[in-house]
């Protein structure tokens, strides 16, 4: 951006700091709705979003709904810290090799799921504990279903789905981060100012395309990780053959609902804390 070439450069400790503050804030603030959309995909309870939280509140209570949220919050403190940093320096390195420079999209796309696909073989330890905390509505506690997997299935079961959380993390870093970035170009480029009209129609246009693009593994994600199925391709052929191909966008309304807050609130918080700093903006 060229409001962001002005100012002065942002230290990647300081970078990291912010993104994991954003990002903490953004899951306690949406996670009920990625608890219900969650327990959607796995078919626990009633199948629509309203029955699921409802069901849920009613039968294990708030801390039921909550059920995950410690996983969740760590995941993103590794997760969005890594993809973004890794984003930003990418987005800066590939564009000294493009013609068009950062405003290419090819380069923002690379640098998206790159980002993503790198971040979350990171952290999917983290996700898989919450899949399942999730799935069992807080029976157990964190710690408890911890030792439970690895006494049970051993290190190894941590990263249990890790090729399909990659893959969808890629998806979704393809449809959030460059969608994002992209529109932001477009919409500063139409007059207005870079502030928080342009970043909530941004971060609209990001959740969309990131939900398109990231339901179907999300799909296949949380039912690899929840013990549902064996592995990637014996879920999408059950899956095919029960449900149809429909059921691969299963939770894509409220996986929207929580992507459209989810990034409202961490764009928000992360681009006024780089403007508070004189950063400029992302």
């Amino acid at each position: 951006m060229a409001e962001a070439s002005k100012a002065k450069e942002c230290p990647r400790g300081t970078r990291v700091a912010m993104v994991a503050m954003s990002a903490a804030t953004a899951e306690a603030v949406t996670f009920p709705i990625d608890f219900a959309k969650t327990r959607m995909q796995l078919h626990v309870g009633r199948r629509g979003f309203f029955g699921a939280l409802s069901t849920a509140i009613r039968d294990q209570g708030i801390r039921g709904v909550y059920a995950g949220i410690q996983p969740a919050v760590v995941r993103h403190l590794i997760y969005s810290s890594l993809r973004i940093s890794i984003y930003e320096e990418l987005r800066r390195i590939f564009a000294g090799h493009s013609s068009r420079g950062a405003d290419s999209f090819a380069v923002r796309g690379c640098a998206g799921l790159l980002g993503g696909g790198l971040a979350q073989a990171v952290a999917s330890p983290a996700d898989r504990l919450k899949v399942v905390l999730v799935h069992e509505g807080g029976r157990q506690g964190f710690m408890s279903v911890l030792k439970r997997i690895l006494r049970e299935e051993g290190v190894k079961g941590l990263y249990r789905g890790v090729g399909i959380n990659v893959q969808r993390a890629a998806l979704v870093n393809l449809g959030e981060l460059s969608t994002y970035d992209q529109a932001k170009t477009f919409v500063l480029r139409s007059g207005l100012p870079d502030g928080a009209s342009v970043h909530i129609l941004s971060a609209i246009c990001s959740g969309f395309v990131a939900s398109v693009c990231a339901t179907p593994a999300d799909v296949v994600k949380s039912r690899v990780m929840a013990g549902q199925a064996s592995g990637v391709l014996s879920c999408v052929r059950e899956t095919v053959r029960a449900e149809g191909l429909g059921a691969f966008w299963k939770g894509f309304f409220p996986n929207w609902a929580r992507l459209g807050p989810w990034q409202l609130t961490f764009w928000v918080t992360y681009e006024h804390a780089r403007q508070a700093l004189g950063y400029g903006g992302f």
